[in-house]
């Protein structure tokens, strides 16, 4: 049996640094390692790097059995496109749609071009897929997947997705163009699934759990060992959460003799939680941490379930500095805020001083629990998948204009993306043509940020 997997291309009309920064696609690595577990053929072709590639030589040349595609909010329309294609040049093949939309709306390809849609993947329910395909069958209801054939009604209870060590040979012709920022050739490892913090605004936790579920140290330490990359970020919510975890992180790779770079998430009670392992992890390889500041105000962070303080987060990223980590810092836009709001956020940016700076205006995904409080505000309809992208508008303000928003939202990318502390860390932290493609995405996103202020009433 032979399985396409396709990561589609990047969609053009959005306002996302994906555009431009990407990584390798986890989740079809991990699935093409279920697949070549039960003898299937796989082949991998992803369309960002491919970015004018097209399927149907792939179709004629691979003659697939079946077709999988991944998916995030913003790739739905394009997901749709491959699949009315390989319909139409394979009417028999069977079009298979995973990934992160489909887990959390698998209803958006609830259509006739697409059969089976992966609401979570496991050993269990890929090996009985799978037999199920081989044997010519059809209807037979298996937990975790939607089926055309069944209406697309399955009432199975749903699992969160198995952890599963990634097939990088599958992707062994792209990576060379997969990066993180500025760190280029960079893999992806994930150590840990769940989120202990569950902010209000977030997804992530709806997606794998309110518990944190840890994969083996030794595991995890084997894989770091075998990428040919020589930096790596670790995508777990929070990296830092757990103090002997970490130190045993921290054991294996001095043991190993490992050399690697790398980032990771954590969160401002977690550093503070745990400063003497810091450094050890710097040693280690640890050069930057992606920290969520969210607000400069202590009101907003506890209406977003935050656990920290704007004091807080300043002793935190000072901690990280005396420990020679980069911070990484994010805001959340709040669409409440006055034009004196965002000089306070400038300011109080200028206070932490973090290496980077990044910020998407609030997303009310309908899953998590702010969806209702700004439904009656929202500008555009939950099926505009375009744009619901971290980087669209999507609630009108209550301030001012969204004209006049837009305007504050282009002062302050130009701040946080040409100040001196964070131009002189970037020259500094990667090589000289990283930093001219990050400024060449940047002014890709500024200029669709300009069309939004310009086009805006």
């Amino acid at each position: 049996m032979r399985i396409l997997l396709v990561r589609p291309w990047i969609n053009k009309h959005i306002t996302t640094v994906k555009n431009y920064l990407f990584g390798e696609p986890l989740g079809l690595e991990c699935f093409a390692t279920l697949l070549k577990e039960l003898s299937v053929e796989v082949l991998l072709v992803d369309f960002m790097v491919e970015t004018s590639g097209q399927i149907e030589p792939y179709l004629a040349s691979f003659k697939p059995d079946a077709v999988g595609i991944t998916s995030q909010c913003t790739d739905v329309e394009n997901v749709k496109h491959i699949a009315e294609t390989v319909k139409r040049v394979r009417p028999e093949t069977a079009v298979i749609v995973g990934g992160v939309q489909a887990s959390l709306y698998p209803d958006a390809f609830f259509v006739p071009c697409i059969d089976y849609v992966f609401k979570s993947t496991t050993r269990a329910n890929v090996r009985a897929f799978i037999h199920m395909l081989q044997n010519g069958q059809k209807g037979h209801r298996i937990d975790g997947i939607y089926d055309q054939s069944l209406n697309f009604i399955n009432t199975g209870e749903f699992c969160f997705n198995e952890y599963v060590v990634p097939d990088r040979s599958s992707t062994a012709r792209y990576r060379s163009e997969y990066k993180y920022v500025g760190f280029q050739p960079c893999a992806i490892v994930q150590t840990a699934y769940g989120c202990r913090n569950r902010c209000h605004f977030c997804l992530r936790w709806k997606i794998e759990g309110a518990e944190v579920r840890e994969v083996a140290v030794e595991e995890i330490v084997k894989q770091i060992g075998d990428l040919d990359e020589p930096y790596y970020l670790i995508c777990d919510n929070d990296f830092l959460i757990n103090k002997s975890r970490l130190e045993a992180f921290c054991h294996h790779m001095e043991v190993q003799n490992i050399r690697k770079q790398f980032v990771c998430y954590g969160s401002v009670n977690s550093i503070l939680e745990k400063p003497e392992v810091l450094s050890r992890l710097r040693k280690n390889g640890l050069v930057a941490v992606i920290l969520g500041y969210e607000s400069f105000d202590d009101q907003q962070l506890s209406d977003y379930n935050k656990a920290s303080t704007i004091d807080d987060n300043e002793r935190a990223t000072q901690l990280l500095k005396s420990k020679d980590i980069a911070c990484w810092g994010s805001f959340i836009v709040h669409p409440d805020w006055e034009k004196r709001d965002f000089k306070r956020l400038i300011q109080y940016i200028k206070r932490l001083k973090p290496e980077l700076t990044t910020f998407s205006p609030l997303v009310p995904h309908p899953l998590t629990s702010i969806y209702e409080t700004y439904r009656s505000r929202l500008l555009y309809e939950v099926t505009d998948y375009d744009k619901w992208n971290f980087g669209d508008v999507l609630i009108r303000p209550s301030k001012m204009s969204l004209k006049a928003y837009y305007f504050q939202v282009l002062k302050l990318a130009l701040m946080v993306n040409f100040n001196a502390h964070s131009v002189k860390y970037t020259l500094k932290a990667f090589p000289l043509r990283n930093t001219l493609k990050m400024l060449t995405g940047f002014n890709v996103l500024f200029s669709v940020y300009i069309k939004n202020f310009l086009t805006r009433r």
